[in-house]
């Protein structure tokens, strides 16, 4: 079912630390809270051209008057309904609004507990300006807020160019960790500050004036993927092995697809699929049954798009299914060649990045790929949502007439904003909050149990004691909760739970806490707290006067 179910602890985590750490970062970038419901619909979301019948991720419901609703993955569309309803003029601009709430999507494949579920918890903030310079300059602000969260959990983290994918817009950022469970790639440089998903192709997309001098290479090799609608097979063709850049003295290595630029130049296709090639052979066969005949009607006939790599050969080109109907190998089904893309057209790098491929930015060869977990997405909107759902406010006097441009809405009508108005100009961006706490748990974790961070931490510290020293451990307790001086008050739990000290201790490694606190053998003859720190791998006895200053100096430090 990969359904979730965030026991006490984890809540706390989630709620206590992972949203209020966040919410203080957002807010002082000048956001304000909302609150928006999940449940949207299909009218709303077709005045933004997203909504489509067959949405596959989409989780739609009728209530029982037939009227339909869904259950909405991201909340753009209601939140520029709802500005547009109450932002007038260009004086209540800039405006910044977050929430957290919940969000439900259809995964095709759930897995890996919180990492990817149907129903996830996302803290996600969107940004209105007057403006595309004034806009950026909050998508800045809003990164750097980003950037400040991301650093007190002290994890290693990776900020990225990447693509907009469905959401739009057209400039967009990542945060990342490494780590093997993860589901991306990023492609980062050790000499210089590049750093990009695979995704996200421009750098490693287009390759201009590259002579054809290694033309002779060969044997080549297809990679198949199927359109959503599955009525149309896609094929990219690259030679099996490739030297990347135009140094011809290295030595060859083998060539790999990268998907996701297939997927630039041909939108419609479906990543998702395991088997394209036979789900398209299966697909054409039901509908029209085994007859490979010709019908005269294009559009029932199958399609092909070819896709050849800028190291294919032009002749090689030529004499591969030049055009018109060709026979699909191994399957009997004529296809129309729909289009084809190649080299003359655009040089297209089909080949996916590797450990040691020269980095588009600085030229060294010095690219490594990480496999990374996404925590958190921002994206510089413009009028993507604004336009086509005319959220528009009164503009400022003379107001920049460069942003005037008629835009295309919905079926093909134009539409230009009224004298005097001007649509909004917004940004989103996301925090994966149930995603985070998987994330940072699988990252830190040890033979002994997790180690949160103390931004996520439940409690900052837990003290645990024999029951001789059971009064003992709840007057430091109150030595360490109550504010004291310039010294803050340590969030601490006190484990009086009828166990022995060992279970405690076992327990306490388990759930993670960043400092544990034992009053024990050295306590009972030296008056002396053992306090222990797995994260920096630190275990000293302390004198109680000395430790709330020397937790607190601590904490800076996880």
């Amino acid at each position: 079912m990969a359904l979730a179910y965030l026991a006490a602890l984890v809540d706390m985590i989630s709620r206590r630390h992972a949203i209020e750490a966040g919410q203080g970062r957002i807010s002082t970038a000048g956001a304000s809270k909302v609150s928006l419901s999940s449940i949207s619909t299909p009218d709303l979301w077709k005045r933004s051209c997203r909504y489509k019948d067959d949405h596959p991720e989409l989780f739609q419901l009728e209530d029982r008057r037939g009227a339909k609703f869904l259950l909405s993955p991201t909340h753009e569309e209601e939140i520029t309904a709802l500005v547009g309803g109450i932002v007038k003029s260009y004086k209540q601009l800039p405006l910044l609004l977050y929430q957290t709430s919940r969000k439900y999507r259809d995964e095709p494949r759930p897995r890996q507990g919180l990492l990817r579920t149907r129903e996830f918890l996302m803290k996600d903030l969107y940004t209105f300006d007057i403006t595309p310079e004034r806009a950026l300059v909050t998508y800045r602000r809003v990164r750097k807020a980003y950037d400040n969260f991301f650093n007190e959990l002290r994890i290693r983290f990776v900020i990225a160019r990447a693509a907009s994918g469905d959401i739009g817009g057209s400039l967009s950022h990542e945060y990342h960790i490494p780590t093997t469970s993860g589901e991306d790639t990023l492609i980062q440089c050790g000499s210089c500050t590049y750093a990009a998903n695979e995704e996200w192709v421009p750098e490693n997309a287009v390759i201009e004036g590259v002579e054809r001098s290694i033309k002779e290479w060969g044997p080549y090799q297809s990679w198949f993927g199927v359109s959503r609608d599955r009525g149309c097979l896609v094929e990219a063709i690259l030679p099996r092995n490739i030297r990347s850049g135009e140094n011809l003295s290295l030595e060859p290595r083998k060539g790999q697809i990268n998907p996701h630029l297939i997927k630039s130049i041909y939108p419609d296709l479906d990543l998702s699929i395991e088997r394209p090639l036979s789900v398209f052979i299966d697909y054409w066969k039901e509908k029209r049954g085994s007859s490979p005949r010709r019908d005269p009607e294009i559009s029932s006939q199958p399609q092909l798009i070819r896709i050849y790599d800028y190291r294919v050969p032009q002749g090689f080109i030529e004499n591969h299914g030049s055009g018109g109907f060709t026979t699909l190998a191994d399957t009997g089904l004529l296809a129309v060649v729909g289009s084809r893309v190649q080299a003359d057209q655009k040089s297209l790098n089909l080949a996916r990045v590797q450990t040691g491929d020269e980095c588009p930015n600085c030229g060294e060869r010095d690219l490594e790929v990480l496999q990374t977990l996404e925590l958190g997405h921002t994206f510089h909107l413009g009028q993507r949502y604004s336009k086509p759902m005319n959220a528009k406010f009164a503009a400022a006097p003379n107001p920049p007439t460069n942003h005037r441009a008629l835009v295309q809405q919905g079926q093909d009508q134009n539409v230009a904003v009224e004298p005097g108005k001007e649509w909004f100009y917004m940004g989103c961006h996301g925090i994966g909050i149930s995603r985070m706490i998987a994330a940072v748990a699988d990252s830190l974790a040890d033979e002994r149990g997790l180690i949160w961070p103390r931004v996520m931490a439940p409690y900052e510290a837990v003290i645990l004691a024999t029951e001789e020293h059971e009064v003992a451990a709840e007057e430091i307790w109150d030595l360490l909760t109550q504010q004291q001086g310039g010294i803050d008050r340590v969030e601490a739990v006190l484990d009086d739970r009828d166990k022995s000290l060992g279970w405690k201790l076992k327990d306490a490694d388990l759930i993670g806490f960043p400092i544990v606190i034992v009053l024990g053998s050295t306590f009972r003859k030296e008056k002396l707290c053992e306090v222990s720190i797995r994260r920096l791998g630190l275990k000293e006895n302390i004198m109680i006067k000395n430790l709330r200053e020397y937790i607190g100096s601590k904490l800076a430090e996880i």
